[in-house]
């Protein structure tokens, strides 16, 4: 699939910022894709359930014959030198828990039934349920940093995200806790950028002085210590070429290749909290520790002039992106053994023909292995799916 070229119109008359991440655990040996056939097997898969016109995926985690209304549980391996202070390890936040059977024991998460999760579809619940996850993701960020965990880095926060039902369209959530309140989306290795400004002839942003339009991609790449930075992919592309000669804009993008290597990077959505007055719509902030660029993010949720100048400190790397631009994260997934990159929020049938294929099969990772997803074949909300980076879809 080909990702169109977005229209003079449609730059001319959009600000919001479109932004995807994948979460990808590793370069796993290629498995086949089996087809699953109802009633679903009993192996680990994702599954697609449906009750009351109400769909949502359930993670290999749960077991297939696992009851709606109890807890979703599952361990996170122990560090061997955790520490003996019991509330250092051992979180209770609402709903959610992290327990342990001895000191010898591995840690168990303790998430809420899936059918919590299905009911709270709109209204207070949901919101309750979701600011208690992240209370509870920050909870046990400070965990993994006190030596809690053999993790390291966030991964027990994206293992805790996994496992969490959602409904299909909201798959993003399990790759990266991005939900469009939360504006913040954390990038993984793997990822690619796109950045694309319109230009026009004068102050206002019309068709009739719109000339062109310049994009630049670039790569979420790992270093050895695990820290990430940006490899720009090609150069700076002008349509019409002439643009070139006359950019003033563009060059600055090129600023992303001058952040630091950090352990966490995360786009930030201005465009849900500032007037649309403003000059900027995007920033980018990395840090090596997960909870500051916690702060940051609620720093620019509460304050709506909140900028790169008042979040900038040592430990914190902060790139804004001013002007009429749009800020693209492209997640790689592969059709029919073809890698392909597409952008965030692409669901299912904008990848598969028209007519849905009775032989639709998909695989996602998960724990460094690929699982199936099970789907019932006429349920049509398996097309609903956002997909998230390294899916594999055959037909």
């Amino acid at each position: 699939m080909t990702t169109p070229v977005r229209s003079a119109r449609a730059i001319a008359l959009t600000v919001s910022l479109s932004l995807a991440s994948a979460l990808l655990f590793g370069c796993a040996p290629r498995k086949p894709i089996s087809s699953p056939s109802p009633p679903f097997s009993n192996t680990p898969s994702f599954r697609l359930i449906s009750a009351n016109k109400i769909s949502f995926l359930l993670s290999p985690a749960v077991p297939p014959k696992h009851p709606l209304d109890t807890s979703i549980s599952f361990t996170i391996p122990a560090n061997a030198d955790a520490p003996l202070i019991a509330n250092t390890c051992l979180i209770t936040k609402g709903m959610f828990r992290v327990e342990r059977d001895s000191l010898d024991s591995d840690f168990r998460v303790v998430l809420p039934a899936s059918n919590r999760w299905r009911t709270s579809t709109i209204g207070l619940d949901e919101i309750d349920i979701i600011d208690q996850l992240y209370s509870f993701l920050a909870a046990v960020d400070q965990s993994e940093h006190a030596g809690c965990f053999k993790t390291a880095n966030g991964q027990a926060r994206d293992s805790i995200l996994q496992n969490v039902p959602t409904r299909p369209s909201d798959s993003l959530f399990n790759a990266y806790g991005y939900r469009i309140e939360r504006s913040g989306v954390n990038l993984k290795p793997n990822l690619r950028v796109k950045i694309e400004r319109a230009y026009f002839s004068g102050t206002e942003r019309s068709d009739k002085n719109y000339i062109g339009l310049s994009n630049v991609l670039f790569d979420v790449t790992p270093n050895s210590d695990s820290s990430l930075h940006f490899q720009q992919t090609q150069p700076i592309h002008y349509s019409p070429d002439s643009l070139a000669q006359t950019d003033r804009e563009g060059s600055r993008d090129l600023a992303i290749l001058d952040l630091k290597p950090r352990k966490h990077y995360r786009v930030l959505f201005y465009s849900h909290h500032v007037p649309t007055d403003q000059s900027f719509s995007a920033a980018l902030i990395g840090s090596d520790d997960s909870a500051r660029l916690d702060q940051v993010e609620e720093t620019v949720r509460a304050d709506a002039n909140a900028s790169c100048a008042s979040a900038t400190h040592d430990d914190i790397q902060c790139l804004e992106f001013r002007g009429f631009v749009t800020v693209t994260v492209q997640i790689p997934i592969e059709l029919n053994g073809q890698p392909k990159f597409v952008d965030w929020s692409t669901e299912v049938k904008d990848v598969v023909p028209s007519k849905f294929p009775a032989s639709l099969k998909i695989q996602r990772q998960f724990a460094n292995s690929y699982y199936p997803v099970q789907f019932k074949p006429d349920d049509p909300d398996i097309l609903d799916l956002t997909l998230v980076g390294g899916d594999r879809l055959s037909w």
